[in-house]
């Protein structure tokens, strides 16, 4: 398989060799109508028949170079995909870029294996460029790469499809899905300093709680009763500044997996809230702070956590 990579500034550039074409099933009618057309011509000799007959079959010959050409001499560059939670899709971004004088109609792309109706398409001017972002849906937390992709186009009748394929050397961050709300994780360390901790109130909402016999019906969570999570508590705080610790063996969950998930419940939360939150993992501690580079700091260590 002759495959497109890319140089050493990190271009990728399509050479006339890695284009691969065949007729669409449109084509394959299309061959088997001038077929007809021309065992009736001769049948019958019919000279407009032949007229008619060769200068479709022309046409589809044009149509034949110029959907091979559509492709020829594009150029790409690729940057990594933003993260995402384990579930969604990644998408990756691609720049192409058109060097020539001549447009370029109809291009997509699609990671291979992963080809779907909605696949993503540009158009591009003379001598321009535009990104194009291709998806493909995660399954398992940590770096995920894109692999092989496959650049095609049938313009301009559709007749043909001309693809190519070419290796992207970039990955997306994927972090564990976040479990859901009152999943059974209680935010609060046995063992934060009480001068760092809230004093409970009515202001801010900072998690769950396990209910426990004796605990005022005021403060349990309604919605997530109804939905069959069990009975759980709404965590109020009425000071500011406190500092959360999130512990491994503090979380609760019955794999590592899920334990990835409470706590990455937890970090979302926490973030959401701007309270100052701390992360102890097996092998990894990562000191208390707030913000979006310290949720992503976070995410990331639980989503590599004993990936190699």
């Amino acid at each position: 398989m002759r495959t497109a990579a890319p140089d050493p500034s990190g271009v990728i550039r399509v050479k006339p060799r890695q284009v691969y074409i065949l007729p669409t099933r449109f084509g394959i009618l299309f061959g088997a109508m001038l077929f007809a057309m021309l065992f009736g011509s001769n049948n019958y000799g019919s000279n407009p028949g032949f007229l008619l007959t060769f200068l479709l079959t022309g046409l589809g010959m044009a149509a034949l170079f110029q959907t091979w050409k559509n492709l020829v001499g594009i150029e790409l560059t690729t940057s990594n995909a933003e993260a995402v939670f384990c579930g969604a899709d990644a998408s990756y971004p691609f720049r192409l870029r058109n060097p020539y004088d001549a447009p370029r109609a109809g291009i997509g792309a699609f990671i291979y294996g992963h080809q779907s109706p909605d696949a993503a398409r540009v158009d591009l001017d003379p001598e321009s460029d535009a990104i194009l972002n291709v998806s493909k849906p995660t399954s398992k937390r940590g770096f995920m790469p894109v692999d092989r992709v496959v650049l095609e186009t049938s313009f301009p009748l559709g007749l043909f499809r001309a693809w190519a394929y070419f290796e992207a050397d970039h990955n997306c961050l994927v972090y564990p899905k976040p479990a859901e709300v009152g999943s059974g994780l209680d935010y609060w360390s046995s063992d934060v300093d009480a001068s760092n901790v809230a004093e409970t109130g009515n202001d801010d909402f900072v998690g769950h709680k396990a209910y426990q016999s004796g605990d005022s019906v005021m403060h349990v969570d309604w919605k997530v009763v109804a939905r069959g999570k069990g009975w759980w508590l709404k965590n109020f705080s009425a000071a500011k500044g406190e500092q959360v610790w999130l512990r491994w063996q503090e979380t609760e969950g019955e794999d590592q997996e899920q334990k990835l998930s409470h706590l990455s419940r937890a970090v979302l939360d926490l973030d959401r809230l701007d309270i100052d939150y701390g992360l102890e993992i097996p092998g990894r501690r990562i000191e208390p702070a707030a913000g979006e580079s310290h949720r992503h700091r976070c995410l990331k260590a639980l989503a590599l956590f004993n990936n190699p």
